[in-house]
């Protein structure tokens, strides 16, 4: 099940960047994903190979949930089988909450926070258009914080 977000989790403000704009930013724009029926071994060596932490779980187009580090490492901790037996859906998170392009970055953290998630898919309809990470968030809100510190430099310096 797919989680529509909203974004009425916080106040807009003039600071805010929408999602679109985050996605168009990242150096590579791939969605990582797999079939429900990869075992959980594949998964994580397809997380390996792209350097992710996560995977959305695809039926065709269609979004049914999303694997991550953590599943793995807590959920097949808790089993007794072995990787190569259990299969993505038999341990993905299956409640998505996603945001879409219009949403912003604050309203990504406060999911984030909120939800304890390190990632987001980004949806038009019902179509993947991205993946918003953690990582994403924080290199943006980094380099925004950069830019006033000169701003406010240059300002000093001048006047």
């Amino acid at each position: 099940m797919v989680t529509r977000t909203t974004s009425s989790l916080v106040k807009k403000g003039e600071t805010m960047k929408p999602v679109l704009e985050l996605l168009q930013n990242k150096p590579s724009q791939a969605v990582f994903a797999v079939e429900p029926d990869t075992s959980m071994l594949e998964a994580v060596r397809v997380m390996a190979d792209h350097n992710v932490g996560a995977l959305l779980v695809m039926r065709g187009e269609r979004l049914v949930g999303i694997v991550s580090e953590r599943d793995c490492v807590r959920r097949l901790a808790a089993s007794d089988r072995s990787p190569r037996e259990i299969s993505c859906d038999q341990l993905m998170t299956r409640e998505v909450t996603t945001v879409g392009p219009d949403d912003s970055d604050e309203d990504c953290m406060a999911l984030m926070t909120h939800g304890r998630l390190r990632h987001l898919p980004v949806m038009v309809g019902d179509q993947v258009i991205g993946v918003i990470s953690i990582g994403d968030l924080v290199k943006d809100i980094i380099s925004e914080q950069q830019f006033v510190i000169e701003q406010l430099n240059h300002y000093i310096v001048a006047g």
